[in-house]
């Protein structure tokens, strides 16, 4: 079986505009792709200039277009990426993501991407004097409501896991894996949303949640197993939230691929990275690199 080779598209998105991006993840040679729907200003309904301001029609259309342009070129659009924020202890801001989440999914369906990466609540955005028992609700709640609309719109919901937050110094409340496994399988026991909810392992996160007493970016996808329903592999150096090339961090990939092959994934190798490390001008080329980098990873281990 053939692992397809995935990269998240936003900072070529940003750059170069959807169509664009598209383009270049093929001339690169990747399989597929991350599509980014992830926020302010260029998918949010508040922006006037947003895609997302438009109607629904018109939000259809665009992205029935991206997709065609995508299947012409033989990509996959393998997940998308949606809200980046969660909840807060706003409800005019709640409102808001709400609205734009269900967006989120329209779009995945619209593109034919069969999940939807959110993140959740976070301790940056709601402070670290947040009990744990609000944490928990704020955060059912938010996935409560991604859910009916990925329900809606036959879209799998997938939370990332998290890591530090730089902000206040500590482990992010849902870096921590226990907090993180049981916010899941809480959301996992309501039978209306067990079908709709996947994990996204997110290396770098992990990786950076490691100070504080938690498992290996390896060990976590143990922990998830059969959880595990898309990836955003990046490296670091556990202190900040780098998202390097694989292999250019202190992560142990060797481990992070047996334990894949341990739970049996059968999903894209996506790759979540900052394409700015060598500044602006050598984006495709680190992004061409990274591909090269995880294609070797995975023929080293045929």
């Amino acid at each position: 079986m053939k692992r397809l080779v995935g990269i998240s598209l936003h900072d070529l998105q940003v750059r170069y505009g959807d169509m664009r991006a598209l383009e270049i993840a093929h001339e690169i040679g990747a399989d597929a792709v991350d599509f980014s729907t992830s926020g302010a200003p260029l998918h949010d309904d508040r922006e006037k200039d947003s895609v997302y301001a438009r109607s629904e029609d018109e939000i259809v259309s665009y992205y029935d277009g991206v997709r065609r342009r995508a299947q012409e070129l033989g990509l996959l659009i393998s997940q998308t990426h949606g809200r980046i924020r969660g909840f807060r202890k706003d409800e005019e801001e709640n409102r808001a993501v709400a609205r734009n989440a269900r967006i989120d999914c329209l779009v995945a369906q619209t593109l034919g991407a069969p999940i939807c990466v959110m993140h959740s609540v976070a301790t940056g955005l709601v402070g670290p004097e947040t009990s744990a028992e609000e944490m928990r609700d704020l955060n059912f709640e938010w996935f409560s409501t991604a859910l009916r609309y990925g329900r809606e719109y036959h879209v799998k919901i997938a939370t990332e896991t998290f890591g530090d937050s730089p902000k206040y110094k500590i482990c992010d409340f849902f870096g921590q894996i226990d907090e993180f496994v049981n916010a899941y399988d809480r959301l996992a026991a309501v039978e209306d949303f067990a079908s709709y909810l996947s994990a996204c392992v997110d290396t770098g996160h992990s990786n950076k949640a490691m100070r504080f007493g938690n498992p290996t970016p390896a060990d976590v996808i143990r922990r998830l197993g059969k959880r595990v329903g898309a990836l955003h592999l990046n490296d670091n150096d556990t202190l900040t939230d780098q998202h390097k090339i694989p292999m250019t961090g202190c992560i142990d990939w060797n481990d992070v691929m047996d334990a894949l092959d341990e739970i049996g994934y059968e999903g894209v190798y996506n790759m979540e990275l900052n394409l700015t490390h060598f500044g602006k001008n050598f984006m495709i080329e680190e992004a061409a690199f990274a591909i090269k980098v995880m294609r070797q990873i995975l023929k080293d281990r045929e």
